[in-house]
């Protein structure tokens, strides 16, 4: 029985190439299209393999345009810029207005330079209006005050030793000390003494003035340029946003991406 079966089955497998050729041409004829069937010849398959190049990027008569988005700032430095010299954190940032802080800066720097100088000339004149008090020949004197009010310089010799400044400043506001002026009129000496002395600390307190501008030019400008940072870098933060959508067309795809900016 067994061996029947496979005598079988080994005819059914050498008939097979016999019958595959013969049907060959019948299941061409079948499958081939309407205008070929009948046609003694056979279809030949061809296959065929297309390439698509693409080129991404905008065209001569694209509507994309580049938009360049403002970089970055560091805003603690545009403060330490600003703090050190005033105008410079500005400018860092892109403002004009630190130019604003920088003609401040010099006209200060250049007051305080001009008014200091012309104390200075001014407190020059007046000490040598009075001279050494301890010397006799000197234009004021302990020993010729004593003399003229009959009171004792002691206090006044101290403070002459160890701060001469208070001392003028001293005789400036009593009239009188005008009588340790030499002279015929003490009292005309001692006016031309306080006038000077006075020029000298009316120039010295405009230069404090020029220095307290200066102090304050240098703590705004810092806060002014951190602010200048902070809106420079605000539109970055939170403003901007990038979109990208796309569609598909008859004639091929399109991808957009747009940059906007909320106000």
């Amino acid at each position: 029985m067994r061996l029947a079966l496979v005598q079988a089955v080994l005819a059914m497998l050498l008939a097979l190439p016999a019958w595959a050729s013969e049907a060959a041409p019948e299941m061409v004829s079948r499958l081939a299209p309407p205008m070929l069937r009948g046609s003694s010849e056979v279809p030949e398959l061809w296959l065929a393999q297309r390439t698509i190049d693409r080129e991404w990027g905008p065209s001569e008569d694209s509507l994309y345009k580049t938009v360049d988005v403002p970089e970055w700032k560091l805003e603690g430095l545009a403060l330490a810029m600003s703090a050190t010299v005033p105008g410079t954190g500005q400018l860092y940032v892109g403002e004009k207005s630190g130019w604003l802080f920088l003609a401040v800066e010099a006209l200060g720097w250049a007051g305080r330079a001009i008014t200091r100088q012309k104390g200075d000339e001014f407190a020059a004149e007046a000490s040598g209006m009075v001279g050494d008090p301890n010397v006799l020949s000197s234009p004021w004197t302990f020993e010729r005050y004593s003399q003229a009010t009959g009171r004792d310089a002691q206090e006044l010799r101290v403070l002459w030793e160890q701060d001469k400044d208070a001392f003028y400043e001293l005789l400036s506001r009593n009239e009188d000390y005008r009588f340790g002026f030499a002279g015929s009129d003490p009292y005309e000496s001692y006016n031309s003494y306080r006038s000077v002395h006075e020029s000298s600390q009316d120039r010295y307190q405009r230069s404090r003035y020029s220095e307290a501008v200066l102090w304050v030019n240098h703590v705004v400008a810092a806060f002014d340029a951190l602010r200048a940072a902070r809106n420079h870098n605000l539109p970055l933060r939170r403003d901007l946003q990038l979109r990208v959508g796309g569609r598909l067309r008859p004639h091929g795809s399109e991808v957009r991406a747009v940059l906007v900016r909320k106000f």
